[in-house]
């Protein structure tokens, strides 16, 4: 086995006997949801022989105090909120696929004896009851395996676990289903990301930073495989509340100079320090597969010279990612509907995006 060839599993995300009431459907909802701290967006696309294409998009702000740490406390109001943006959209009863993010995701790379994959997927409940810190029957978990070799010890698998509380997906579920969508399938937001961006990019090593308004994680890909994940603890949204300037927020992060200035001097520091010990913490276990390039997405890469600024603190190069590359998008969009998919929509776009199984 090399890696890649389990690539396919992405695309199996959280069965229906994992929580209960959620079905994987045998086509592509093209209907993405995207929940954030400050941003809730929902995307449709479809999947035309020119590739792929955004046919209907929109947005609102999240609710004071409905989503956070990247876990709704309010499913019910959240779901009468988010109602109004799926009627305006004329998605009401549409299917739709939707993500789980925040520190409340656990993720570790396991060794184990090598096995039949639904072997594996039982073993592993017992394994997770050592490293776990939620009871393991609480938990909504998967696997997605990385690569065979062979030790002292005998043949072994080594796999990527993911596991999210069940709560979590279970109030994602209600909200949806109060706010008209029918929800059938559940990812993490690095897939639906690099759902977007594989085909765009030929490394075999893949890095992406997704900076938000309040939170951040740094993931690795290798072979259109997961096999890093780190939740981050800054978020862009510091940056435009420093800012002094009048009118639009996302325009003044793109005028004002973010070096050697004392203003954001302190929450540059801390994005450089958190992403070092991340890239070195990375580079520590993967030995030989070093990050080399990391593609910066999310209401951070609006923020003018950061990208620059962090491939010198962190001796790597880091470009802001074009999400748009390949993508057809409507032709009568304003300037700011445009900036609004480059940087807010990836997320809400590759899940529209999922392939069927």
């Amino acid at each position: 086995m090399v890696y890649g060839e389990h690539r396919s599993h992405h695309d199996r995300w959280f069965k229906l006997t994992k929580f209960g009431g959620i079905e994987l459907f045998n086509r592509a909802p093209g209907i993405g949801l995207d929940i954030g701290s400050k941003k809730i967006k929902l995307a449709q696309v479809k999947s035309k022989k020119q590739g792929l294409e955004v046919v209907n998009f929109g947005s609102m702000a999240t609710p004071d105090g409905i989503v956070e740490g990247g876990v709704i406390q309010d499913p019910d109001r959240l779901g009468e909120e988010l109602g109004v943006l799926v009627r305006d959209m004329k998605l009401n009863g549409k299917n739709a696929v939707s993500a789980v993010s925040g520190q409340q995701v656990y993720t570790r790379n396991i060794s184990m004896p090598a096995m039949p994959l639904k072997e594996l997927k039982d073993a592993i409940q017992f394994q997770a009851m050592n490293f776990l810190p939620i009871p393991v029957e609480e938990a909504v978990m998967d696997i997605f395996p990385i690569r065979d070799y062979e030790d002292e010890e005998g043949k072994k698998t080594e796999v990527f676990f993911v596991a999210v509380r069940r709560q979590q997906v279970e109030t994602l579920d209600l909200a949806c289903k109060v706010a008209g969508l029918n929800l059938v399938a559940v990812e993490i937001e690095p897939i639906a990301i690099n759902r977007l961006l594989d085909p765009m990019q030929d490394e075999e090593n893949k890095a992406y930073l997704n900076i938000g308004a309040s939170r951040s994680y740094f993931t690795v890909f290798r072979n259109g495989v997961m096999t890093f994940y780190r939740s981050l603890s800054f978020g862009c949204a510091a940056f435009f509340q420093s800012s002094d300037l009048n009118g639009n927020q996302s325009d003044n992060m793109r005028m004002v100079s973010i070096r050697d200035n004392d203003t954001y001097d302190y929450l540059v520091r801390d994005v450089i320090s958190e992403m070092a010990r991340s890239v070195e913490y990375y580079d520590m276990q993967n030995q030989g597969a070093e990050v080399k390039k990391i593609y910066l997405m999310g209401g951070g890469s609006r923020i003018q010279q950061l990208a620059e600024i962090l491939s010198e603190g962190i001796a790597r190069e880091v470009v802001v990612a074009d999400l748009l590359s390949g993508i057809r998008i409507p032709k009568d969009i304003s300037e700011e509907e445009y900036d609004d998919l480059q940087h807010d929509f990836s997320v809400a776009i590759g899940l529209a995006a999922r392939k069927s199984l």
